[in-house]
């Protein structure tokens, strides 16, 4: 975040008491302002202060043209607040032009933190579910999946507002964990996942499985989701898939130590 160079604006601005900010910043030098109203705008965003970043852009900040690692943008992500956004909104923010190296999107974001209240205002304000970078390499539907809070709501809200799930792969996160209740979500749902689909959800492949990548079927039959691999099957995942190296969903069973989901699959003609 840019620095903030005048004495006691820091503290201003975290308490919200816009008018300490306006008075300090009147201090500051003509060639100085414009620098110094954009740190009051990150701070504020950061901490959710919209009364004081709704002044900025009263005061002639103007949103940046700077679409990729914008810092404002960055601190309204880190907010989390859907107020924050709104300010932004209302000043020209396009939600699905902004994406982060660091944070993804904000989209994502929610997703990784389970933020129902703020996927929400995102989605209703039009941000493209289908658009999203993806936060620690992570799409915002596996991240809703997989998350340290995980949301099938926000799923649900993606979905009711146009993701096609093309390219996804939580549908497979979800096969591999066990989650029924989201992989059902997924797939029965009007634009279904992909069973064909095999590419890996963990972003980075791990060095012990980064040449298993399969289906939804294969990962669930190697990590023995029982449940899943029937479920699968009865939705029609193919079971002779074979990965990239010719293995089967078969051969992932037995390299899991699965005998049921071998037994399912070598009834189902794998």
């Amino acid at each position: 975040m840019s620095s903030i160079t005048i004495n006691g604006l820091d503290e201003a601005i975290t308490a919200g008491d816009l008018d300490v900010v306006k008075n300090l910043y009147t201090t500051a030098g003509s060639d100085q302002k414009s620098a110094l109203l954009t740190s009051i705008a990150e701070c504020a965003a950061r901490n959710a202060k919209t009364e004081i970043l709704d002044w900025c852009f009263r005061s002639g900040l103007g949103v940046s043209r700077s679409l990729l690692n914008n810092e404002l943008y960055d601190q309204a992500c880190f907010s989390l607040s859907p107020a924050v956004f709104a300010v932004l909104l209302a000043h020209g923010l396009d939600l699905n032009e902004y994406h982060s190296e660091y944070v993804g999107d904000a989209l994502s974001l929610a997703a990784y933190h389970g933020n129902v209240e703020l996927a929400r205002f995102l989605l209703e304000k039009g941000a493209d579910p289908n658009q999203t970078w993806g936060y620690q390499e992570h799409e915002a539907g596996v991240w809703a999946t997989i998350g340290p809070n995980p949301s099938p709501e926000i799923l649900r809200l993606m979905l009711q507002h146009g993701w096609t799930q093309k390219e996804s792969t939580a549908h497979i996160a979800a096969a591999e964990l066990g989650n029924l209740e989201v992989l059902k979500l997924l797939i029965e749902a009007n634009h279904g996942a992909d069973l064909e689909y095999s590419e890996p959800w963990w972003g980075v492949p791990t060095e012990n499985e980064g040449d298993q990548c399969g289906t939804a079927l294969y990962r669930a039959a190697l990590k023995g989701r029982d449940e899943v691999v029937a479920y699968l099957l009865e939705k029609g995942a193919n079971p002779r898939f074979k990965d990239k190296m010719g293995r089967s969903c078969f051969w992932a069973a037995r390299e899991g130590g699965n005998e049921r989901a071998m037994q399912m699959l070598e009834e189902s003609g794998c």
